[in-house]
């Protein structure tokens, strides 16, 4: 998920929420398609900017069918590449489980005990409570949630060193950057507790022993693709960032969309206060779209920020076919996606983040280094109203397991079985 940086006010950064078929076919030629889809990494300015390719560049025609070809497999069987940064389209393959790491096997018999910390009060951090629940109940560890009382860096503060007062074997937390509890952090490292974040990278500060991003690199080039696909190599594309939104990683896009010679894509910047404020930011993008003209797509910076505001604004404006493209799906925007509102989303398994999470700890209390966070390889699914799943957690999780089993290597390694109970967790 991918998340967003420190640097970003309190309230922005608490919107962020987060949310198969198998193709029988050669492995190598599904590689070669993909590998064929490879287009320029050059991303594109921070600031506002216009491109229409560059020397070397993909022509639009085979921009497009680069484009298709990747989008043709992501809805089908997933696809996967490095887990953060901008991803070269070449290295965006056809997921399967050997890319994953393997779980490290449980082999301690000490207890383990948990507080998980989370200060968003839906989408990614109660579900992941539900599931550090489960999998703690399974494993006989002790796990206790400490969600804070209101989304702000001051609560966040204060749940982590209610944590802290726990002296638990971890602390996870999801979404709480390291510059927001940093003292925290520090007790925790002088007290021997291992500390986790889930969703974010090392973009949003140095101070945890493990992070667990969510393939957010490869999410924005699906996004890209499907502007190129669709425009048929003609996309004018605007994306939306916000000062700090670094862990969104809109470079992405920019870099994906490089490869088209056919497009132009600008980016427009918005001060991140505006985002929690449904009347300010139906009115910047209002503003934005008062002097285009032609606009295909606007490229969102997380599915978890205000969606249906920046709808009503697109719907008044001249250009009012622009398509809202979004990633770091939450079920909300899978409503969305059925009622015809978004034309695709995309997501990276929500329990798969905490899965990996689960399997750092294992790593740690056993003496081992937590894996890297470029280590992972997550499986990232393309939904349009045709091929998506009901806008609820238990039946996305299903869907993504049908595109591929990422469940059975944890529950191999950590001799347990819940995957149905896995599927029964909704919210």
């Amino acid at each position: 998920m991918s998340r967003l940086a420190h640097q970003q006010p309190d309230a922005v950064r608490h919107y962020r929420t987060r949310t198969r078929r198998t193709v029988v076919t050669s492995a190598i030629g599904v590689a070669a398609l993909l590998l064929a889809v490879a287009c320029s990494s050059t991303p594109a300015g921070s600031s506002k900017a216009s491109s229409s390719g560059t020397a070397g560049t993909a022509t639009g025609s085979t921009a497009v069918s680069k484009a298709q070809a990747l989008l043709k497999y992501a809805a089908s069987v997933a696809v996967t590449g490095p887990s953060t940064g901008v991803v070269p389209a070449d290295q965006i393959v056809p997921w399967k489980q050997s890319l994953m790491p393997v779980p490290a096997t449980l082999k301690t018999k000490k207890p383990i005990s948990i507080d998980f910390v989370y200060d968003i009060p839906v989408g990614f951090g109660p579900y992941a409570a539900h599931v550090l629940q489960l999998i703690g109940a399974k494993l006989g560890w002790q796990v206790k949630v400490i969600p804070a009382t209101a989304p702000t860096q001051q609560a966040a503060l204060a749940a982590m060193d209610a944590a802290l007062l726990d002296k638990p074997t971890a602390i996870i937390a999801s979404v709480i950057p390291a510059t927001y509890d940093a003292p925290a952090l520090a007790q925790a490292k002088a007290e021997g507790i291992h500390t986790i974040l889930m969703h974010q990278d090392l973009t949003t500060g140095k101070g945890y022993d493990a992070y667990v991003p969510d393939g957010e690199g490869v999410q924005k080039a699906l996004v890209a693709a499907y502007a190129i696909a669709q425009s048929n190599g003609a996309a004018k594309t605007m994306l939306v960032e916000a000062p700090g939104f670094s862990d969104v990683n809109m470079p992405a896009v920019s870099a994906y969309l490089a490869g088209c010679s056919g497009c132009t894509t600008q980016i427009e910047n918005i001060n991140p206060n505006d985002f929690v404020n449904p009347i300010q930011i139906q009115s910047d993008i209002a503003a934005k779209l008062a002097t285009e003209s032609g606009l295909g797509y606007m490229v969102w910076p997380d599915g978890g920020l205000p969606i249906t505001t920046v709808l009503t604004a697109i719907a008044a404006s001249p250009d009012k076919d622009t398509k809202l493209l979004v990633n770091d799906a939450q079920p909300a925007d899978i409503q969305l996606l059925k009622a015809g509102q978004i034309p695709i989303v995309v997501e990276a398994p929500a329990a798969l983040i905490v899965l990996a999470a689960v399997d750092d700890l294992i790593r740690m209390v056993q003496g081992q280094q937590p894996l890297a966070e470029t280590a992972l390889r997550f499986p990232v699914s393309y939904w349009t109203p045709g091929n998506s799943p009901a806008p609820n957690f238990s039946a996305i999780t299903s869907a993504e397991l049908k595109q591929g089993d990422w469940l059975s290597p944890y529950e191999k390694a950590w001799h347990i079985q819940f995957k149905s109970a896995l599927l029964a967790i909704s919210s």
